[in-house]
C-alpha cells in the first residue's frame, strides 16, 4: 500500500521552540519557548492527535531559569537554576498537566531519569547522593534503584555525520536521485515503508531540508526547515503516533499525518 502524508496542524509561538516532550500514556506534546529579548520562557501543552492547546504560553515565577525535562502520565517535570552563575545549583518540580498546578518540589536535585512511576537523581548538598523520588509525591523512596529512562513511544532519527559511510551512501542517492548535495550531517530513520531524511545544503548558506521518500524513491514531502545556519542541529524532526513533527524558521511547530 502507497502511503500519503497530510497536513495535520502547525502553530506558531512567539520564541525560539527549545524544547519538546511526549507523555508517552497520554499523547501530550509540551512545548519550551524562550524569547531571549524579553528573557522570558513559556510552556504550551497539546493534543498529538488534533492539535488542540489544553493550556498555552503559561509562565511560572521563575521567568528565566527554567527548563522543560521529562513528562510521564499527567506529570510534567521542570529544571530549577537556583544560582544565575552556577548551573549545577538546581532543583525540579512536578507539574500536574491536567489540574495545572504544582505537585511538589526539591530543591537540591539533578534529573537523570522518569517513568510513570519514578523520579531519579542525585542530590549534592550534603555530598553526591543518588535518590528516587516518587512521581506523585516527590516523596524519596528505596524503590527502583536501577530506574531507567521509560520508553516515550517517540522515534527519532540517526544521525551520520559526512565522514560516515552511511552519509556518503545517503548522499550519492540524492544526489543522482534529486540532484542534491547534503553538507555537514544529516539525519535518517525508516518507518513503515517511508524515508524520513533532514540533510543540510548550501544555498548562499546553510539551509536545512527535510524529505520524506517513499520506500520505491518518489518524493511524498519537501520542506525548507531553516535557512542562514551557522551549524547543524540535532532530533529536526520525530515521529510519534503515525504523525512527523518538526519546527520551521525556530519558532512553528508543524505536524503531518502519515496516511
Amino acid at each position: 500500500m502507497t502511503r500519503t502524508i497530510e497536513y495535520n496542524f502547525s502553530h506558531l509561538f512567539n520564541g525560539i521552540i527549545w524544547n519538546t516532550v511526549v507523555t508517552p500514556e497520554e499523547g501530550i506534546l509540551i512545548i519550551e519557548v524562550r524569547n531571549k529579548e524579553l528573557k522570558r520562557v513559556t510552556f504550551s501543552a497539546l493534543s498529538t492527535g488534533l492539535g488542540n492547546f489544553l493550556w498555552k504560553d503559561i509562565a511560572f515565577d521563575e521567568p528565566w531559569w527554567i527548563s522543560l525535562n521529562a513528562a510521564a502520565k499527567q506529570t510534567a517535570i521542570f529544571t530549577i537554576y537556583l544560582e544565575n552563575n552556577n548551573p549545577d545549583k538546581k532543583g525540579i518540580f512536578a507539574y500536574d498537566i491536567t489540574a495545572q498546578k504544582v505537585m511538589w518540589w526539591n530543591n537540591d536535585f539533578s534529573l537523570v531519569a522518569v517513568n510513570d512511576r519514578f523520579v531519579r537523581g542525585i542530590a549534592s548538598k550534603y555530598g553526591v547522593r543518588e535518590l528516587t523520588l516518587e512521581l506523585g509525591t516527590g516523596v524519596e523512596t528505596s524503590a527502583e534503584k536501577e530506574l531507567l529512562q521509560s520508553p516515550d513511544g517517540v522515534l527519532r532519527p540517526f544521525q551520520y555525520t559526512e565522514d560516515s559511510s552511511h552519509f556518503i551512501t545517503i548522499k550519492t542517492f540524492l544526489s543522482s536521485r534529486f540532484n542534491l548535495l547534503p553538507v555537514s550531517a544529516l539525519e535518517y530513520l525508516e518507518y513503515d515503508a517511508l524515508i524520513f531524511l533532514s540533510f543540510y545544503v548550501q544555498e548562499g548558506g546553510l539551509a536545512n531540508y527535510l524529505m520524506i521518500i517513499s520506500d520505491n524513491g518518489d518524493l511524498l514531502m519537501k520542506e525548507k526547515l531553516d535557512e542562514q545556519l551557522k551549524g547543524i542541529g540535532l532530533d529536526t524532526f520525530f515521529l510519534y503516533g503515525d504523525s512527523v513533527f518538526f519546527v520551521k524558521n525556530k519558532r512553528e511547530l508543524f505536524s503531518y499525518k502519515i496516511v
